[in-house]
């Protein structure tokens, strides 16, 4: 399809997951995590991924127990007495954790025995680590809907338009200046010049001078600094003014802001919107949604064994978990303008994807929904005790799509259907 509005937004996700459509990471945990194979036994230096705490300690406790010395020790011909570094990483075929040397092979078998043994709870902690970066995205996805934002007051509006806006420039301090360019200046005298510092009025020329360049340099700062303050200044008062504008309803003005905020709002997975503010009280969604294929196509889970299981989810649970979140983002961002617009009260909103089609081997733009979203109705419904498809109910929806949410082609609401 041809885009319909010149204001288009990109919304991108917070948070980027190390998970793909390949699988997970292939690496979790801190680098550089080390083994040491001396004269002494097996020692590990080991630490718990993203806390910073490590510790090293003895492995090999109950091999010294077996043996005086493990000095002439030898595992699968490597011998004790050679460093070896060692690394914790996620294996994607088996999702296991796998200890690897630093040529990426698995250790000995008798040595990963020990490792694995003294540091149980730190590898258990690597899995459940795993378990929820895994599950993080679907989570997000599934809970969309519960994250609604209420209506600002225009003083909170006020408050929102200035808060992104910080004047971080110091306040020049002349004594400063002069020391940092007396040691400047120091560090460039040759061992003559500096000796000569010792005689009173070759000293005094020189911190004369170099006075005379503080002030200088101390009124260039000053300048600089209220010019600054006041492009600051000048900035919060236009947002302020925005913010006046918005609240009176000017169209202008609310999709400079519209177009501003949707830009930095966060979403689980990449979302294309496009909008025009039709009038005071009406605003029209037009959202790129993704497809299917790009929700998480894993669920994990820890098995009583300690081990991490992962699975794919079943073509029903896909469609599942599609439909909440399409029906999630659309009362997500409903919620979202309704919150910065105080004098809009209906929203129209449509959704669309991409599908195959077989006949031109292209994809198409397929609407799959589209509402009249009233804000009084929206704000009366407890949100986080209903399903978002199920809530569509309550705004006029068109919408095709079976009880095991396979959505059908749909003609949306139109623009003009508002005036």
């Amino acid at each position: 399809m041809s885009f319909r509005f010149q204001k288009r937004v990109r919304v991108a996700p917070g948070l980027r997951l190390n998970i793909s459509k390949r699988g997970v990471s292939t690496s979790v945990g801190r680098r550089g995590a080390s083994v040491t194979l001396g004269r002494r036994g097996l020692y590990g230096n080991v630490g718990i991924p993203g806390s910073g705490v490590s510790y090293r300690t003895k492995l090999d406790k109950s091999a010294n127990r077996r043996s005086k010395s493990v000095g002439h020790h030898k595992a699968n011909n490597i011998t004790t007495n050679e460093p070896l570094s060692v690394s914790l990483k996620f294996d994607k075929q088996s999702y296991s954790v796998v200890i690897v040397d630093e040529n990426d092979q698995k250790v000995p078998p008798d040595i990963e025995r020990l490792i694995r043994r003294e540091n149980r709870d730190e590898i258990q902690k690597l899995y459940k680590q795993k378990e929820a970066e895994i599950n993080e995205q679907t989570t997000k996805l599934l809970e969309l809907h519960k994250q609604t934002f209420q209506e600002r007051t225009p003083q909170q509006l006020k408050q929102l338009s200035t808060q992104s806006i910080s004047f971080d420039l110091p306040l020049p301090n002349e004594k400063e200046i002069f020391s940092e360019l007396k040691a400047e200046a120091m560090g460039e005298l040759s061992i003559l010049n500096k000796l000569k510092l010792f005689l009173p009025s070759e000293r005094k020329a020189f911190l004369d001078n170099v006075q005379k360049e503080a002030k200088e340099q101390y009124k260039t700062d000053t300048e600089k600094y209220e010019r600054e303050k006041e492009k600051i200044e000048q900035q919060k008062q236009q947002r302020i003014n925005l913010v006046e504008k918005i609240v009176e309803g000017d169209i202008d003005g609310m999709e400079l802001w519209l177009e501003d905020f949707l830009a930095d709002l966060d979403f689980p997975l990449e979302t294309n919107v496009s909008f025009n503010v039709l009038s005071a009280n009406t605003v029209y969604l037009d959202v790129d949604l993704p497809q299917m294929e790009e929700i998480p196509l894993n669920k994990a889970s820890i098995l009583k064994s300690g081990k991490l299981k992962v699975q794919n989810k079943s073509q029903r649970e896909m469609r599942e978990h599609y439909a909440t979140m399409v029906g999630g983002t659309a009362l997500h961002l409903c919620s979202y303008v309704f919150s910065l617009l105080p004098t809009c009260d209906t929203i129209i909103i449509s959704g669309y994807t991409q599908v195959h089609n077989e006949a031109t081997g292209h994809l198409d733009d397929q609407y799959i929904y589209s509402l009249k979203v009233d804000k009084a109705t929206f704000y009366s419904l407890n949100i986080a005790e209903v399903h978002p498809i199920a809530a569509f109910e309550n705004f006029e929806p068109i919408m095709n799509a079976t009880k095991t949410y396979i959505f059908k082609e749909i003609e949306p609401y139109e623009p003009l259907e508002s005036d």
